[in-house]
């Protein structure tokens, strides 16, 4: 006899976000905000699919963008005049690669980050039920779908950078499904994949 396969609909459907451990870890973490009124604001969504295993929602950017072609990163871009990350994140979500808002669950706002380009980025985490179909729109080369384990197994050592005023940081590589996941893209991973939720 075949063990059955979670259908992602009947896991959606049967999902309470009162009992699901990715929200109570955002819930008793003291989130890290940042204060850098010259940076542009930004929003991403840290999406995990109501599946066993959860997947993450990653996206590679089109070779044809100006900046940032072929990277990975999550859906989400910059917010608009009036909106919240949350909102930004969703609307982004939806723009990008066609994930209703109304099959999203926001779970909470991780730590914030910046980029050299000058971007504060609030991430959101939430979990998302998968579309019969996603639409992905001219941004977006492919979706990356990868378990946390899939992320956990082609970790690269971490490296350090040193700023010019003398502060260090640690640099993080992912390399599933053969690409680079580096930067802000990375360093939210390595805090959810730290998190120790399966």
């Amino acid at each position: 006899m075949t063990e059955r396969v979670p259908d992602p609909l009947d896991e959606s459907l049967l999902y309470d976000p009162a009992a699901d451990p990715w929200a109570a870890w955002v819930a008793r973490r003291a989130r890290q905000g940042l204060e850098l009124p010259e940076f542009r604001r930004a929003a991403v969504l840290a999406a995990l699919s109501l599946e066993r295993p959860a997947r993450l929602l990653l996206t590679v950017r089109s070779a044809d963008l100006p900046t940032h072609q072929g990277q990975v990163a999550f859906a989400g871009g910059k917010l608009e005049v009036g909106e919240t990350p949350t909102q930004a994140a969703l609307r982004e979500a939806w723009e990008e690669v066609g994930l209703p808002p109304q099959q999203v669950t926001l779970l909470g706002e991780l730590d914030d980050v910046f980029t050299p380009l000058g971007f504060h980025v609030t991430p959101v985490l939430a979990r998302f039920q998968p579309p019969a179909k996603f639409a992905l729109s001219g941004e977006v080369d492919r979706l990356l779908l990868c378990t946390l384990d899939e992320l956990r197994a082609t970790a690269a050592p971490p490296t350090t950078r040193t700023l010019p005023d003398g502060r260090s940081y640690p640099m993080y590589e992912y390399f599933p499904q053969g690409v680079r996941v580096w930067g802000m893209t990375a360093r939210i991973l390595h805090d959810l994949l730290e998190a120790g939720v399966e």
